[in-house]
């Protein structure tokens, strides 16, 4: 009986140990802020819904990192939250939309500004604010 138990307790001790293990890009640091959307010329409801906030690696932008938040908020702004980012890595942070959210005059919204980097320390957030604009 003494046998399996002390069995038992290395290999849970060993599973716990590896689960998670190395390769794990998840860290502790936070990006947030807020999308400004435009006052006119794009239709407002479900729009943050087709929003993403993208946090990367500057040498692959497509692969985003950590877990991302994006909620309505009041005032024609969508706000986000970017969790669990490693830190002392140098990251970029930028917006994309969804296909589906177009301007009136049928173009895509204007993002500014572009992607921009960041480079967060342990358990630090940063904000970052981005506009959504429709041209005349």
């Amino acid at each position: 009986m003494y046998r399996i138990a002390v069995a038992a307790l290395v290999l849970a001790a060993t599973g716990c140990a590896t689960t998670g293990g190395g390769g794990s890009r998840e860290g502790n640091a936070t990006v947030a802020g807020v999308v400004r959307l435009p006052q006119s010329g794009l239709q407002l409801d479900g729009a943050c819904d087709q929003v993403r906030v993208v946090v990367s690696s500057p040498g692959n932008p497509s692969d985003a990192l950590g877990s991302a938040m994006v909620r309505t908020s009041r005032g024609g702004r969508c706000s986000f939250t970017v969790s669990s980012l490693p830190s002392n890595t140098d990251l970029q942070v930028g917006v994309a939309v969804d296909g589906g959210l177009k301007c009136e005059n049928g173009a895509t919204p204007t993002i500014t500004p572009e992607p921009s980097p960041v480079k967060l320390g342990d358990y630090a957030t940063v904000n970052r604010d981005f506009t959504l604009s429709c041209g005349a």
